[in-house]
């Protein structure tokens, strides 16, 4: 569990880290960045399915993964012509993912049991995602600031998911 958790950190981290040292938050750079983010946590979580076989955490990611796999794709094929459909559609894909990865990992939170450590770090992954898409869906964002707060995101949770990889099992 720990393993799968470091690679998606580091997903997050890059990812994060990409948004935030480009100049330009235009709808374009937030696209290929969710392009990136969709598909590199979809490949993380089935090569974390294939390596740890008997973990049911991993089966049970599988929406997840669709998920994150569909909107990573939907990302890179938006046209690079009109820059209002690109900062529509990237609002629409953040804040549809976030809201429904956040339902998913407060699911697999409670199903792992809350009083656990791996319970309580999905919760706070469900909650700062859910937390993401109720932003994107309640305020009116301009693109910029819109990217900038998926950037945010992602280097919040990929910090949380390092240090919750790199703490020691009891």
């Amino acid at each position: 569990m720990q393993k799968v958790l470091g690679v998606r950190a580091l997903i997050f981290v890059a990812v994060g880290l990409f948004i935030t040292f480009t100049q330009s938050h235009s709808a374009s750079t937030g696209l290929f960045a969710l392009a990136i983010f969709g598909i590199g946590l979809a490949v993380a979580n089935i090569a974390a399915t294939i390596w740890e076989k008997r973990n049911y955490l991993s089966v049970e990611s599988l929406p997840l993964t669709l998920i994150s796999l569909a909107v990573g794709l939907f990302a890179a094929l938006i046209p690079q012509a009109d820059p209002t459909a690109q900062a529509l559609a990237f609002v629409y894909l953040v804040s549809g993912w976030a809201v429904v990865a956040g339902a998913l990992e407060l699911y697999l939170a409670n199903r792992s049991g809350f009083r656990t450590r791996a319970g309580k770090d999905g919760l706070i992954t469900a909650v700062l995602g859910l937390a993401l898409g109720l932003l994107f869906l309640i305020t009116p964002l301009d693109i910029v600031s819109a990217v900038g707060f998926f950037g945010a995101y992602l280097v919040i949770c990929g910090v949380h998911l390092g240090i919750a990889a790199l703490t020691p099992q009891k």
